[in-house]
């Protein structure tokens, strides 16, 4: 009797087992089911979430403020009484407690301070404790796990580069150091220091130093102290004054500190995107030369600009665009404008043109000669040319360049503004010069100026301002039809076009976003009363409870199998 007892215990057990493994599978395929929506919601509810950066954002539960991750992960329950809490970079928090103040990291105390140090540099090693780092708000990383520091005193200057995880110093100088930013735009591979020495970051080697010589970069001729960034694959400008008449002169170093071009002209430029001519200025006039010292365009032009598949170039305050065979392909028809305007102008501050540079061509504005006109954006002339060198003219309108800085939307557009009073009228091209569709709009007064932004690849937000510069009107058109989508207080919580991960993107209105792939397909759609994007593929959402929940939009190639 006893073994049939067992018998029925270890049937039971087995059937249980069967109809446990059942189960999981079921709820196993059901969740990948609901994986497959592309969308999982965390569980923790908040009252509000902000202040998201590397990864820890500060969050309320309740009445409890509290330092939390993407994973819902609680890193620190704040004190009630703590106020100014600040996230910093690379996982670090502040907060006032008293009269202290505390860095924390992790849930655990770094430093404790009197007073906060708000400097311009990422992160300080104190000399009295070989332990404590501490990193302000504005970070400066050369690559993953490195920053540095310069402290300055009355009576000296040193910059430390550490190892952000262990502390580690790594390389020291006595004086500053100018991050050497790579044309790829993605890491920093070296530094110079005091303007003098070249170091390359990976092994602190020295490759260049000179005491005569400055390394100057790039083309805005930047201090020492800032960011130096270099416009080719290959060339490091240097300079040196001329003792004789105490003039500045110019050459070429490469990236393993070799001098490619004596120091020998009074200006050089060039472009990341083409190595094969150097503008190069002698006697107070460009020409061109190659990375060999040698002249392939005589020295006889005002202004010349250098890209990949065209040269831009001024005589006589007339513009003309040459190929890389240099030939002429527009020839001087365009008068350009003799306002200086330094910061925008190519070679020469009398020559003020702006070119740009799409996918498959250039192009080439001239600026206003009325002072009151040129605001930097609007232009007189316009010259398209795409890539087989066809030109097409937009001459004698006014013209605005619209663009993504940010470089996540692609489509660009040429605005031409036409304002009366209280009308807009304008007519919008495409960037190869082709007219896509005309807006007007009446507005309740008088108006001083106009913004623009693109939204998404066909959206532009239209804001109309007055004389005291309130907002006039609002309207989110297309840009091929002219056709208002929304206007005034329909667009306050759109969502501009905004990259994700891996080609992903997503755009709408902060309480309805659409999340697309690179080829424009819908993915998903996340609806809440709020959307915060954090990072990567996370977002806090608002839902109709009230409550903030931390969210993931799971994308195909993390979906499970």
């Amino acid at each position: 009797m006893e073994k049939i007892k067992k018998n029925w215990i270890l049937i039971l057990a087995v059937l249980v087992l069967i109809i446990s493994g059942v189960i999981y599978i079921y709820l196993a395929n059901r969740e990948q089911v609901e994986i497959e929506t592309g969308f999982v919601q965390g569980k923790v509810s908040y009252t509000s979430i902000d202040k998201y950066i590397d990864g820890i954002m500060l969050a309320k539960k309740d009445d409890q403020y509290l330092i939390i991750d993407i994973n819902d992960k609680i890193i620190e329950k704040i004190d009630k009484e703590a106020t100014n809490i600040e996230i910093l970079y690379g996982g670090y928090y502040t907060y006032t407690l008293g009269e202290q103040v505390y860095l924390n990291r992790n849930g655990k105390n770094i430093k404790t301070f009197a007073t906060l140090f708000q400097e311009e540099y990422n992160l300080y090693k104190d000399e009295n404790d070989e332990n404590a780092l501490y990193i302000t708000l504005n970070a400066k990383r050369l690559l993953k796990d490195m920053y540095y520091v310069t402290i300055s005193t009355d009576n000296n200057i040193k910059t430390v580069i550490y190892n952000a995880k262990t502390g580690k110093k790594l390389y020291e100088t006595d004086n500053y150091i100018s991050l050497l930013e790579t044309p790829e735009m993605k890491n920093y591979e070296y530094f110079v220091v005091g303007g003098k020495e070249l170091v390359r970051i990976s092994d602190f080697k020295t490759i260049f130093k000179e005491t005569d010589v400055n390394i100057i970069g790039d083309n805005n001729r930047t201090d020492a102290e800032e960011n130096i960034i270099t416009f080719s694959n290959k060339f490091i400008v240097i300079s040196s004054v001329n003792s004789a008449d105490d003039t500045i002169r110019y050459g070429l170093i490469d990236y393993e500190g070799n001098v490619v071009i004596p120091i020998s002209y009074e200006d050089l430029f060039f472009k990341v995107d083409n190595n094969r001519y150097i503008a190069a200025k002698k006697d107070g006039k460009y020409g061109l030369i190659n990375s060999l010292n040698e002249e392939v365009l005589d020295f006889s032009y005002d202004a010349i600009e250098v890209y990949d598949n065209n040269i831009v170039l001024v005589k006589n305050r007339e513009l003309g665009v040459m190929n890389n065979d240099l030939e002429i392909i527009y020839n001087y028809k365009t008068s350009v404008s003799d306002i200086e305007y330094n910061s925008r102008v190519c070679c020469g501050n009398n020559n003020a043109f702006e070119v740009f540079k799409p996918d498959d061509g250039l192009i080439i504005s001239t600026y206003p000669k009325n002072d009151d006109e040129n605001d930097g954006q609007t232009f007189k002339n316009t010259i398209v040319v795409n890539k087989k060198n066809e030109v097409k003219e937009l001459k004698g309108k006014f013209l605005k360049y619209l663009v993504d800085e940010e470089a996540v939307i692609k489509n660009r557009y040429l605005l031409e503004e036409k304002i009366d009073d209280k009308a807009l009228s304008l007519n919008i091209y495409d960037d190869k010069g082709n007219s896509l569709a005309t807006y007007e709009t009446i507005v309740s007064d008088a108006i001083n100026s106009i913004s623009y932004e693109l939204t998404n690849e066909n959206n532009i937000l239209i804001e109309i301002f007055n004389s005291e510069y309130n907002s006039l009107y609002k309207s989110l058109i297309e840009a091929d039809t002219g056709k208002v989508i929304a206007e005034n207080n329909e667009i306050s919580n759109y969502v501009k076009k905004q990259a994700l991960v891996n080609g992903y993107y997503f755009y709408g209105k902060d309480n309805n976003l659409t999340i697309k792939d690179s080829n424009d397909n819908t993915v998903m759609s996340i609806e809440g009363q709020d959307i915060i994007y954090l990072n990567g593929n996370y977002f806090a959402v608002k839902n109709k409870n009230g409550k903030y929940y931390i969210c993931k939009v799971l994308l195909k190639e993390e979906q499970v199998k």
